[in-house]
């Protein structure tokens, strides 16, 4: 897997969602911000031979990298990359989304540190340039009546990501909150929206992700063991 490229890299957090996405019997699938192309690869390794997978990311250096990398791995043939906007881009209609979106806040006061970061990177990691409720409307288009759109925000951030999902018709049927260690609060939620809103309560689960020897534990290794060689 090469990253050189992108922006953003691959993370633990990736994995734990690509790890976490159920694919059941989804043939049509979008990888939204697909950077590396780690998404869309995890998922062509766990759907059936005829599935598709569309990846876009907007940065192009990200998308040739994404390429690359699709074109070097096993399932050349069932993913395509595209370099552009979600929102002039696409028409298709799919039967799962992932994102693992950008969730910072562009800083009132940028330090200089922010300021020097490459713009690619700026635009990777800043919201305001995919803002929840912008995500949440263009997959409220672009996800089938039955489908399902899984993706990452931080923890803290909760109510609101639950809110927006609904306003946008979109009702969370999994929260997973997702800790470094059994004493750490959960710093990151994974989150499965449906347009089913029959649902009285959502499916909570934890994940945690270090014992206190540093370890990975148990739980996390049965969940990411299918995307880790050392496991």
């Amino acid at each position: 897997m090469q990253q050189d490229k992108c922006a953003m890299k691959v993370s633990t957090d990736s994995m734990i969602l690509g790890s976490w996405v159920e694919v059941g019997q989804a043939q049509t699938m979008l990888d939204i911000g697909t950077g590396t192309g780690i998404l869309a690869l995890m998922l062509a390794q766990k759907s059936a031979d005829r599935a598709h997978i569309m990846a876009i990311d907007i940065d192009e250096d990200s998308a040739m990298q994404a390429q690359e990398n699709v074109k070097n791995g096993p399932w050349p043939n069932k993913i395509d990359v595209i370099c552009g906007d979600i929102n002039a881009a696409i028409a298709s209609r799919f039967d799962l989304i992932v994102s693992n979106p950008p969730y910072f806040e562009t800083p009132a006061a940028p330090t200089q540190a922010y300021q020097t970061q490459a713009v690619n990177r700026q635009v990777a990691r800043q919201f305001s340039h995919l803002s929840p409720a912008s995500l949440f409307s263009r997959v409220a288009e672009l996800l089938s009546p039955e489908g399902r759109f899984y993706c990452l925000y931080p923890s803290e951030s909760e109510t609101d990501i639950v809110e927006t999902g609904a306003r946008h018709h979109l009702f969370a049927q999994r929260i997973m909150q997702v800790q470094h260690s059994e004493t750490s609060s959960p710093y990151v939620n994974g989150y499965m929206f449906s347009k089913n809103d029959s649902q009285v309560d959502i499916r909570r689960e934890t994940l945690v992700i270090r014992q206190a020897n540093n370890q990975y534990t148990p739980q996390f290794k049965s969940l990411c063991q299918g995307f880790y060689l050392s496991f």
